[in-house]
């Protein structure tokens, strides 16, 4: 992690990071269980969450894990949000706010994150 990343990790929350590269100015907020696979690159001032931080009448729970797997790469100032999973060798383009799960190889961008093109590779 770079300096000015910001890691907040609540009372009993699990926060699994394996090896890879977070840029500066990034938040991850983890209420209850966030993973981050092997070579995952995250760009400047992403944010990652698994909470709301209060439950909304109707709409399910407060918290919900997010599992990001392995050789992912997250561009600047993309958020993702509670209950994502975001499979091995996906892309998320800068700017995009992921609230749905990501299928493997996929690139998504956009507000919300929506699939431009699936079967991508990135070294």
């Amino acid at each position: 992690m770079h300096t000015g990343f910001v890691c907040a990790l609540a009372p009993g929350a699990r926060l699994t990071l394996g090896s890879g590269y977070m840029n500066y100015r990034g938040t991850i907020d983890c209420f209850a269980d966030i993973r981050i696979g092997d070579r995952v690159a995250i760009g400047p001032d992403v944010v990652i969450r698994d909470s709301d931080n209060h439950a909304l009448a109707g709409r399910g729970p407060a918290t919900a894990p997010v599992v990001i797997g392995d050789d992912v790469w997250i561009g600047q100032r993309a958020m993702i949000l509670k209950g994502v999973t975001i499979g091995d060798g996906a892309v998320v383009a800068a700017g995009a706010v992921v609230t749905r799960d990501v299928a493997p190889r996929s690139l998504v961008g956009g507000v919300p994150a929506r699939v431009l093109r699936t079967g991508v590779q990135w070294q």
